[in-house]
């Protein structure tokens, strides 16, 4: 004898985007979980000099140049050779007066069109890359620190 039951209507699936989402998120959390770190590469060096305080990430190594202020004698200052993806973090960048009014006492020197990005409390980090030179004082006359970027093939 046969049933006498309906026969079931058939099953509509994955009619949203839940599960296919779901499914898609799960194998992102799963690389995420096995994706190694980036590796840090160089110390971080903190540098301070009249009232300036900075913090440079990836430091490979740090020598030595000298400079003529127009007088006698040689100024002596750091150069940071530094990994790629090294930033400098401004921590304390004082302003002087000039005329009654506030004005940067030192900047951030870039090549490319002698820009410069003036040195204040609070700004963002700043990524050194080939175009940021290094750093000079208000007037523009003595290097307070350079950048070199480092490249691994010469």
């Amino acid at each position: 004898m046969r049933s006498m039951k309906r026969p079931r209507k058939p099953v509509q699936r994955y009619r949203s985007l839940l599960f296919p989402g779901i499914a898609l998120l799960a194998v992102f959390v799963f690389w995420a979980a096995f994706d190694s770190p980036k590796e840090v590469r160089g110390e971080t060096d903190l540098f301070e000099y009249g009232g300036l305080k900075i913090e440079i990430t990836n430091v490979r190594e740090v020598g030595q140049d000298f400079c003529n202020d127009g007088g006698p004698e040689l100024w002596e200052y750091p150069v940071y050779t530094v990994y790629p993806g090294a930033s400098v973090t401004v921590l304390e960048g004082m302003l002087r007066q000039s005329g009654g009014k506030p004005f940067p006492q030192w900047f951030f020197y870039l090549d490319p069109g002698d820009e410069r990005l003036d040195v204040v409390d609070g700004m963002e980090p700043v990524e050194l890359t080939p175009e940021v030179v290094g750093m000079v004082d208000g007037d523009g006359d003595v290097w307070l620190l350079r950048f070199e970027v480092w490249q691994a093939d010469g």
